[in-house]
């Protein structure tokens, strides 16, 4: 049984976060580098200009006084363009652009990757939102790193510069520091134990948000009068949520409170001290005022690096959603290419949902020989989609084994597997493209435009619509009924050139009127094909060759429809429970 992926805090590592910050935006990433190591060192230009300076001034002015100044103006000059231009332009309009453009498509290629019974795990989904929405954070979490760095050779450098005036300069410095660092992560701490509760309140309330304003849920929340319903739950959830934050900010400034009495005791035992040894004679006049302005940037900055390190745990928990998403197992398998001259085998699959006890499909035995079309039916729970899914290589088995000709379908690369298949599956997607682009999707390497209107003329004989007619409505197209779109997905499957096609409830949303003209369209589009065909419309079990009857996992009955109509059985059963429906007699 596969479990639910766990919170990865510990796969969260700086090495890491820089590695895919340079992997998506390379060029973001050196500049970042680049303009980190600059605004370092104009950081430790300043104070060392600051130093030569002052001991001029104490000496005597002379012409280096001002070579002196002319540095310290161009540190401040670097220092003003990593914060102005680099800071507040490029990374707002150019950097994080370029990353998340990297990201999404280092996010796209592992979604392609990853195993889809392991989506199938709870709150999957979840944190693969969480993880697209990380992704700036990514980037931050880097570049605080960076800053960091600069900022120890910064405070490294005002500190020798502070201590040469008198070691006693240095007395106070912990109490300017400590504090704020005890702040931050206290502050952490509250973070991350609000986390959860507060993420789970904001997905309560998009939901209950979108039951109110979504296009489709909206008309049935207004029909059935639960609008009110939902807004009061929205409230509750956005209640708990206010609470929550509430009860961390009054927290958070008890403690601010408490630690502002030793933070202010070492800002101003720094400037008593100065006073102290500029009386005592130690100090002079020119080194007192270096002094006390060295003091107060050098507080300044141990007040930012350890805020930067409070901010680092936040972001360090922001982006553990990535790296959960990043470490999820992948597809396996070779590159060798998928055959289908035979036939394909299932032998004693079984199949477990994640988290799950009950087995959806227990010991499956079925062989789907090359040409034939089998027909699979069953009441809703029986696996049916859980048995596609296994056969089109989307789920792995937990016990038992797929082979096409013989090669296990794990030993087989899905892009390999899907070449050779075509799918209809029972929640086909609604591509807001052009007519003709929603079936040139099922095969994209192809343009067969003839055969683009043959479909798109069996699926709306009334004309009207063409290749180039837009659907979605949100995009100036043209709207379909449920049928239509339908039908629209079962060109897509056919319209690839595929051995094998399963058709997963293809006429579920079909006018039963038209069902007898579509399964004539499925006959001829089945000819010469392999097909599976998921149906609780008994009616197009006449399609196939053989019919297999799942009950709870596992197989019931097979054989021709002849042959289970004459055994009285299940499908039997089922036959003529349908057909007396239709027919009235069961009234």
């Amino acid at each position: 049984m596969r479990n639910e992926p766990t919170t990865a805090g510990d796969a969260v590592s700086v090495r890491g976060a820089l590695l895919y910050i340079f992997r998506a935006a390379p060029g973001s990433f050196a500049l970042m580098a680049l303009m980190g190591v600059l605004n370092g060192a104009a950081a430790v230009l300043s104070v060392r200009a600051t130093q030569a300076i002052f001991s001029h001034i104490a000496a005597g002015y002379s012409p280096e006084l001002f070579a002196c100044l002319g540095v310290y103006a161009a540190a401040l000059l670097l220092s003003a363009g990593y914060s102005v231009w680099y800071m507040r332009y490029h990374v707002q309009f150019f950097a994080i652009l370029d990353f998340e453009s990297g990201i999404r498509r280092m996010l796209h290629a592992k979604s392609r990757r990853i195993s889809n019974e392991d989506l199938e795990t709870p709150n999957a989904y979840a944190f693969i939102r969480q993880a697209d929405g990380a992704r700036q954070n990514l980037f931050r979490y880097g570049q605080i790193y960076v800053e960091a760095v600069m900022t120890l050779l910064e405070a490294a450098a005002v500190t020798a510069y502070i201590s040469s005036f008198h070691p006693l300069f240095l007395l106070f410095l912990p109490l300017s520091a400590i504090p704020t660092l005890l702040e931050m992560l206290y502050d952490s701490r509250l973070w991350r134990r609000g986390y959860e509760a507060v993420t789970r309140c904001q997905r309560e309330e998009a939901e209950y948000e979108k039951a109110v304003t979504d296009e489709a849920a909206c008309k049935e929340s207004r029909l059935t009068g639960a609008d009110a319903l939902l807004m009061e739950k929205w409230r509750q959830s956005r209640g708990k949520r206010d609470a929550i934050e509430d009860g961390k900010s009054r927290k958070r400034l008890a403690v601010k409170l408490a630690l502002g009495i030793p933070e202010c005791a070492g800002s101003v035992g720094g400037f008593v001290i100065s006073i102290l040894l500029l009386c005592s004679g130690r100090i002079a006049l020119p080194a007192f005022s270096a002094g006390v302005t060295a003091y107060s940037s050098l507080t300044a900055i141990l007040r930012g690096l350890t805020g930067t390190v409070g901010n680092a745990l936040q972001y360090r928990r922001m982006i553990e959603p990535f790296f959960r998403y990043w470490n999820m197992p992948e597809r396996g398998g070779e590159a060798e290419a998928c055959t289908f001259e035979r036939d394909i085998t299932l032998t004693d699959v079984s199949f477990t949902y994640p988290n799950q006890t009950e087995k959806a499909l227990d010991g499956i035995d079925l062989t789907i020989k090359k040409g034939e079309t089998v027909a699979v039916v069953g009441e809703n729970g029986a696996g049916k989609s859980t048995l596609v899914n296994l056969i089109l290589g989307l789920y792995r088995p937990t016990s038992g084994s797929v082979r096409y000709d013989g090669a296990d379908i794990l030993n087989l690369r899905e892009e390999a597997l899907h070449r050779r298949q075509s799918a209809v599956p029972q929640s086909f997607c609604r591509y807001k493209l052009t007519v003709g682009d929603n079936i040139a999707i099922g095969d994209f390497s192809k343009s067969d435009s003839d055969k683009i209107d043959r479909k798109i003329a069996e699926i709306f004989p009334d004309g009207g619509i063409t290749s180039a007619t837009p659907l979605g409505r949100e995009f100036g197209g043209r709207e379909l009924s449920g049928g239509q779109w339908q039908q629209l997905s079962c060109a897509r499957g056919f319209y690839k050139d595929s051995d094998f096609v399963v058709l997963d409830e293809p006429t579920s949303a079909i006018d039963p009127l038209r069902e007898s003209a579509v399964y004539a369209w499925f006959q001829r589009e089945l000819r010469g094909r392999t097909g599976l065909l998921v149906t609780h419309r008994l009616g197009a079990a006449r399609l196939a060759d053989r019919i297999v009857v799942l009950q709870h996992g596992r197989i019931a009955e097979s054989g021709t429809r002849e042959e289970l109509l004459a055994a009285g059985g299940i499908f039997a059963g089922l036959w003529e429970a349908q057909a007396s429906a239709f027919s009235g007699e069961s009234r």
